[in-house]
Formats: structure tokens, C-alpha cells, sequence
């Protein structure tokens, strides 16, 4: 259990600092971020406090990001 909660914890961080440096990088702001993806900023603040402290927002979430930023987060439909 505590090996797989390390793995996360890898794994969020690598997440986060994705969305960090890509809304850096695109000179956004997160507030912008979170009207793109039709989330209020509070709430995208706390997901973001989650990918920091391990634990995963939805699929859902990860994919509005992932093509609003128009980065890899590894979450890939057909």
C-alpha cells in the first residue's frame, strides 16, 4: 500500500508540474485556465492542491486540461 501511495505521489507531481509549467509557459493565468475548462477558479485551485498532495482530480478534469493546454498528461481516448 505505502509503495503504490509513493507511486502516486510520483506520478501527481509529474502531473502538476506539467499544468504549472504549461500555464507559465502560455503566459496564462490560472484563473483563465479555469474559464477555459468551465471550472470555477476555486475549484480548479483545489484540484490542483490535490495533484500536489497525490491524489488524482477526475479523468474528466486531467482530459479538459490536457487539451486546453495542449500538453501530454497520458490521458488519450479514441
Amino acid at each position: 500500500y505505502e509503495v503504490k501511495k509513493m507511486e502516486n505521489m510520483e506520478i501527481t507531481r509529474k502531473i502538476y508540474s506539467k499544468i504549472i509549467f504549461s500555464i507559465r509557459d502560455k503566459k496564462m493565468t490560472q484563473k483563465k485556465v479555469s474559464e477555459i475548462i468551465g471550472m470555477k477558479p476555486q475549484t480548479f485551485s483545489d484540484n490542483l492542491t490535490k495533484l500536489k498532495d497525490g491524489k488524482f482530480p477526475s479523468v474528466e478534469t486531467l482530459k479538459k486540461l490536457q487539451d486546453a493546454l495542449e500538453i501530454d498528461l497520458g490521458i488519450n481516448f479514441f
